[in-house]
């Protein structure tokens, strides 16, 4: 089994590096502090069971981070585990279908619980992003993996070349998403589709 940590507080990984050697010894498990680090390593992605990701990182959150490196993981299972929840995170992981979201604060077998969830193929979401998913789980609009990518990248200033560079996809592509966009935000230009998303609380 390989397992990815993404999280900028090493000693985090560190320690759940630790705990999960402990728990499957035979367990490959690489970690990322950078996640701007691994979107330039993406030949790296592919071959990974599990993706663990903290949400709340500086340079870039780890749901936005999936958005961008999901489809180049074939099959992974990806778990969030970040120390907090809001609305907003709730939203972008019912988009993005993440597998599971436990809090950081939960005790280590809690932890630890959520990972085997995940890796058996189901699911596990903590009481607190359950409660916040009650109300969120109905909203009407959805977006794609790669619309949410494109809204991160939009609202960074990147033009149409360098968004299909950094997904690796054509520029008609990238024209035919934000087609797409417009249309499910009711907006005719980027900037009223940043702020559109800002205002429903995608970006």
């Amino acid at each position: 089994m390989k397992i990815l940590i993404v999280d900028d507080h090493q000693l985090f990984a560190d320690a759940l590096t630790i705990t999960l050697k402990s728990f499957y010894p035979d367990a490959a498990v690489t970690t990322c502090e950078f996640p701007h680090w691994l979107l330039d390593n993406r030949q790296l992605l592919p071959g990974f069971d599990l993706l663990i990701l903290d949400q709340a990182m500086p340079e870039l959150d780890g749901l936005t981070l999936w958005s961008m490196v999901g489809r180049l993981m074939g099959e992974a299972r990806v778990l969030v585990c970040s120390g907090s929840v809001d609305e907003t995170t709730v939203r972008k992981a019912i988009q993005l279908k993440v597998n599971g979201f436990v809090d950081k604060s939960e005790p280590v077998e809690k932890i630890l619980h959520a990972i085997r969830e995940v890796m058996a193929g189901r699911s596990f979401f903590s009481e607190s992003f359950r409660m916040l998913a009650g109300s969120e789980a109905k909203q009407p609009l959805t977006l794609t993996r790669q619309q949410l990518a494109i809204l991160a990248m939009l609202q960074e200033g990147h033009g149409n070349k360098e968004i299909a560079r950094q997904l690796f996809v054509s520029i008609n592509t990238v024209k035919t998403h934000l087609r797409l966009l417009y249309e499910k935000l009711e907006v005719a230009n980027r900037t009223a589709c940043i702020e559109k998303a800002r205002k429903l609380k995608l970006i």
